[in-house]
């Protein structure tokens, strides 16, 4: 009898994290640190059935052995980090991503139906995420927004000119957030439902939302989103339209000419997003974004085996060694975190400091050292060979097919990016990776967690 209590404990919990899990994209929306403690949730409970079970096999997983070399190598490169502390503090917690995604693999996403309920709550918080964007583009502030001060006497808050932040406080988010989910959600809806309407009607409904879609994530401002929502569409018409050219042709300049007629009362504004992405591209190296990377590189230079530690770009961006012409020297009053003109040298020096580098292998480069970059892509490599092996399953799976179209642009080496090491984006990559890795086959026996 006791025994049999004890099943059912286990089984009620097991259900009220599997739910807290399919509504982690509604969760995201309103709070990282709840999100967190989901996963954190997840990851111990995960822990708590291997030991009952006895069933530790998920840890013969490739990339689960990969991912624990490189959490112990986050470590390690802690002792030498510049913050020593702010570096162990995220090294040592590191680690809950890693066995968070597993137990999405081995677990929580093991069955269709959970797989169901966590498509379900995506179509939600996006319908609602464009909801508040679109009230914005025509109100002002979101009514989340409106709520909040309303409520708790909070200051409202708006994306600013030419942005859209919708129900996030940090405009770029929203954006963000669309480009990450809405791929496996049409895909997922399209699958779940496609026997119980008319396909050409819902593939209308599902392209409809797509291309509302785009283009809050274009009305968002964030210009990796916007570039990571085109390659993403791309790639999405090239899969299902390769076969017929002419549909193909037609979507591709469609979309062309939609984004050309958006921007083009925006093409002799310097503020625009078009304009600024173009002025970028032709004179990166004085870029903004090349600032960081230059500064990222030098970090490399100077500590090319551990890094500067995890998290610590903010700290070490302010060192002499890794300021610009522009600013070493300048005198009180000149930040690195600012754009700097030197009158001496006769010339504008962008910021050299910055949360991060803003390019994903360029922050495991200057944090974690050669090692922890090739660890990383050594990942990446062996989650390809996964999916390579497996491709019949893309097919069969076409969630699947969604996830990796969101996921590929954001691991393209030149794609400006989010840290990988912040809770919110660390969230939404461990959870799509757990959710990818859930179809295909695992590395254990017939014993179950």
């Amino acid at each position: 009898m006791h025994q049999k209590n004890n099943k059912n404990n286990v089984l009620i919990i097991s259900n009220i994290i599997s739910w807290c899990i399919c509504l982690m994209p509604l969760v995201l929306i309103f709070s990282n640190s709840i999100a967190d403690i989901i996963a954190v949730g997840a990851s111990f409970f995960f822990i708590f059935l291997s030991v009952k079970n006895n069933n530790w096999l998920w840890l013969k997983e490739p990339w689960v052995k990969i991912c624990l070399a490189i959490y112990f190598w986050l470590i390690i490169t802690s002792f030498f980090a510049y913050n020593v502390e702010l570096a162990f503090s995220r090294s040592i917690s590191w680690v809950r991503f890693v066995i968070f995604a597993a137990s999405l693999q081995f677990f929580f996403l093991n069955n269709k139906k959970n797989i169901d309920r966590l498509i379900f709550c995506t179509l939600i918080a996006l319908i609602y995420v464009n909801i508040e964007m679109l009230i914005e583009k025509f109100a002002g502030y979101s009514l989340y927004s409106e709520l909040r001060e309303l409520l708790f006497e909070s200051p409202k808050f708006a994306g600013g000119p030419s942005r859209l932040s919708g129900p996030f406080k940090d405009a770029p988010k929203s954006g963000i957030f669309l480009a990450y989910f809405i791929f496996p959600t049409i895909l997922g809806v399209l699958k779940m439902i496609k026997k119980k309407l008319s396909y050409n009607f819902l593939l209308i409904l599902l392209l409809s939302f797509l291309i509302i879609n785009i283009y809050l994530i274009f009305e968002s401002g964030h210009r990796s989103s916007i570039l990571s929502i085109f390659i993403s569409f791309i790639a999405f018409m090239v899969y299902f339209f390769w076969n017929k050219k002419k549909i193909i042709i037609f979507a591709i300049t469609i979309f062309f000419v939609g984004t050309f007629l958006y921007n083009s009362n925006l093409n002799n504004k310097k503020g625009s997003t078009y304009y600024k992405t173009i002025e970028e591209i032709k004179n990166y190296s004085n870029s903004s974004y090349g600032s960081l990377s230059l500064t990222a590189f030098k970090m490399f230079k100077h500590h090319p085996i551990f890094g500067i530690g995890l998290k610590n770009y903010r700290v070490a961006c302010e060192k002499d060694e890794f300021l610009s012409k522009g600013h070493l020297g300048s005198g009180y009053g000149v930040s690195p975190w600012k754009g700097h003109y030197n009158e001496e040298l006769n010339k504008h020096y962008e910021a050299t400091c910055s949360s991060h580098p803003h390019n994903l292998y360029l922050t495991w480069l200057a944090e974690t050292g050669l090692i922890g970059l090739l660890l990383f892509i050594f990942f990446i490599v062996t989650t390809c060979k996964k999916i390579l092996k497996n491709k019949r399953i893309i097919s069969n799976q076409i969630v699947a097919l969604g996830i990796l179209l969101s996921l590929f642009p954001k691991l393209l080496p030149m794609m400006p990016s989010l840290n990988i090491f912040s809770n919110w984006n660390a969230i939404c990559f461990w959870l799509l990776i757990g959710w990818l890795l859930s179809f295909f086959p695992k590395n254990t026996s017939e014993k179950n967690l």
